[in-house]
C-alpha cells in the first residue's frame, strides 16, 4: 500500500467534510467548526500549516440524528460513533474514508485500524454551579485517562521529543514508565464500557438547562472547550481551504477561551504535528 502524503491526507479530509457539511445542510442538521480547524480557518483561513486533523461538533441532538442518518449515503464515507455502532471504542464520533486505511501504532491490535477521517464531537450542557462542573471535569478526565490506557500498546512515549526542553531522554523514559504501568493497571477493564459511561454522565446536563455548553466528552489539558449557550443559537460561515462552513457566531468567545490569544502563532518548537498514525491508499 502507498502511504499518504500530508497533502493528500488534507484533502481526503477536506472533501469528508465537504460531504458531511452538504449532508447537514439538506437535512438540518446543526454543526460548526471546532478545536484546531476553528483556530485555522479564523486564523489561517484553512489548516493550521502544522496541523492534519479536522474537527466539528454538533448539538447532541443533532449529533445523534446524524449517526442515525448519514451511513448509506455515499458508499466512500462510513461514520462510526456509540450510537450506530456497538464496537466503537471512542466517546466522539468519527466520518471515515472506506478508500483508506489508517495504522495507529500506539494502540491496541483491535483498536490501531480506522481510515483517514474527521472527528465529530457531540455538545452537551455544562453545569452552571462551578462545584457541580470541577466534579464533571475531573470524572470525565478520570475515566477518559482510564479509557486511553486501556486501549493503548506498549509503546514509548515521544512526548518531549520535538521540545526544546533539557533532559528530554529522560523524561521521555519516566513518561514511558508512567504510560506502562498505567496500561498494566487498567489491562482488564473495557475501552467501550468506559468511553460509555463517558458519553452517558456528558449528557446528564442537558443544554436546555445550563447557561454554557461544551464538548464534555473530551477533556483537554485540564478544561472543556466551552462557550454560551446562545453562541450556537446562530452561526456563521468561515472560509476553508476552498470552500465555507458553519462556526458559531460566538467563535471569539470559545477560541478566547481555548486558545488565549489565538491570533497569535505559537513559537517554532511547537509548530509540529504529534499524531501516531500513518495513512495508506487502499
Amino acid at each position: 500500500m502507498k502511504e499518504l502524503t500530508a497533502e493528500e491526507l488534507k484533502q481526503i479530509q477536506l472533501n469528508i467534510l465537504k460531504h458531511v457539511a452538504e449532508f447537514c445542510d439538506v437535512n438540518g442538521i446543526k454543526y460548526f467548526l471546532c478545536g484546531g480547524t476553528l483556530l485555522g480557518a479564523i486564523r489561517h483561513k484553512g489548516f493550521i500549516p502544522w496541523d492534519d486533523d479536522i474537527d466539528i461538533a454538533m448539538p447532541r441532538k443533532d449529533y445523534v440524528r446524524f449517526f442515525e442518518l448519514y451511513d448509506n449515503t455515499n458508499g466512500r464515507y462510513r461514520a462510526d460513533s456509540l450510537e450506530n455502532n456497538p464496537d466503537w471504542h471512542l466517546s466522539v464520533g468519527r466520518v471515515g474514508d472506506l478508500n483508506t486505511v489508517l495504522y495507529d501504532h500506539v494502540l491496541k491490535e483491535k483498536y490501531a485500524n480506522y481510515h483517514a477521517f474527521i472527528d465529530i464531537f457531540p455538545v452537551d450542557g455544562v453545569p452552571n454551579n462551578s462545584v457541580k462542573h470541577k466534579i464533571l471535569l475531573y470524572c470525565q478526565k478520570l475515566l477518559s485517562t482510564l479509557a486511553n490506557a486501556s486501549s493503548f500498546s506498549y509503546s514509548a512515549s515521544n512526548h518531549f521529543s520535538d521540545s526544546k526542553e533539557v533532559n528530554i531522554n529522560l523524561k521521555n523514559n519516566i513518561r514511558t514508565c508512567i504510560k506502562y504501568i498505567l496500561i498494566t493497571l487498567c489491562f482488564p477493564f473495557s475501552t467501550k464500557k468506559i468511553q460509555r459511561l463517558v458519553n452517558f454522565i456528558a449528557q446528564l446536563t442537558s443544554i436546555s438547562e445550563s447557561n454554557m455548553v461544551g464538548l464534555t466528552t473530551y477533556v483537554w489539558n485540564w478544561k472543556f472547550e466551552v462557550l454560551k449557550k446562545e453562541s450556537i443559537d446562530k452561526f456563521v460561515l468561515v472560509p476553508f481551504e476552498d470552500s465555507e462552513f458553519y462556526a458559531p457566531i460566538g467563535y471569539d468567545e470559545y477560541l478566547s477561551s481555548t486558545y488565549g490569544d489565538y491570533m497569535t502563532p505559537p513559537p517554532k518548537a511547537s509548530q509540529v504535528s504529534h499524531h501516531n498514525f500513518k495513512v495508506y491508499w487502499k
